[in-house]
C-alpha cells in the first residue's frame, strides 16, 4: 500500500504531527515561563537580604540650626534615609525615628499635646518616645543629638 506525501502508517495526517510539535514547543514555552518565574520569585528575597538596608545608604550626620526650632515646635528631617523627628522639649533637644513601630507609618508631633502621633491606627508616643496610647508595640527608635554652637547635630 503506497501512501499519499499526507499520511502516515497510522492513518494520521502530517498535519496532526504538525499541531502536536506545535502544542509541544508552546508548552515547553510556557513551562520555561513559569520556572523563570520561580526563580525570580526565590532570587529577589535573596537579593533584598544582601543589599544594604535604607538606613546604611543615607546621611549619617544632619545639621540643623538652633534657631529654627522654637521651644516646643519639632522639624523633621531626612536621616540614615528616614524621616526624623526632631524636638525642642521641655528637657531639651530630641530626636527620634519618624517611624512608628506598629506599621511603619510616618509619626507626627503635635504641638498642643506635646506627644508625638500616628495618624494610621491612633498610636501616641511621649517626649521621650515611649509608648502612651495605641497598638505601637515598641517606642520609637532615639537618635543621638547634640548641640555644638548654634547648631543641632544628628548622629553626633
Amino acid at each position: 500500500m503506497a501512501l499519499n506525501n499526507r499520511e502516515t502508517r497510522d492513518g494520521r495526517t502530517n498535519d496532526h504531527h504538525q499541531n502536536s510539535s506545535l502544542r509541544r514547543g508552546f508548552i515547553g514555552k510556557c513551562l520555561g515561563f513559569l520556572g523563570s518565574l520561580s526563580f525570580l520569585t526565590v532570587l529577589y528575597p535573596l537579593i533584598r537580604y544582601l543589599e544594604p538596608p535604607p538606613e546604611a545608604r543615607g546621611v549619617s550626620k544632619v545639621e540643623l540650626d538652633l534657631a529654627d526650632l522654637p521651644s516646643g515646635a519639632a522639624r523633621l528631617v531626612t536621616y540614615r534615609g528616614r524621616p526624623a523627628l526632631v524636638v525642642n522639649g521641655e528637657n531639651g533637644i530630641v530626636a527620634f525615628n519618624g517611624v512608628c513601630s506598629h506599621l511603619g507609618c510616618a509619626v507626627k508631633w503635635v504641638m498642643r499635646d506635646q506627644e508625638f502621633a500616628c495618624p494610621c491606627h491612633g498610636g501616641r508616643f511621649d517626649l521621650q518616645g515611649r509608648v502612651i496610647g495605641g497598638p505601637p508595640p515598641e517606642p520609637l527608635v532615639p537618635i543621638a543629638v547634640s548641640i555644638h554652637g548654634d547648631k543641632v547635630v544628628l548622629g553626633a
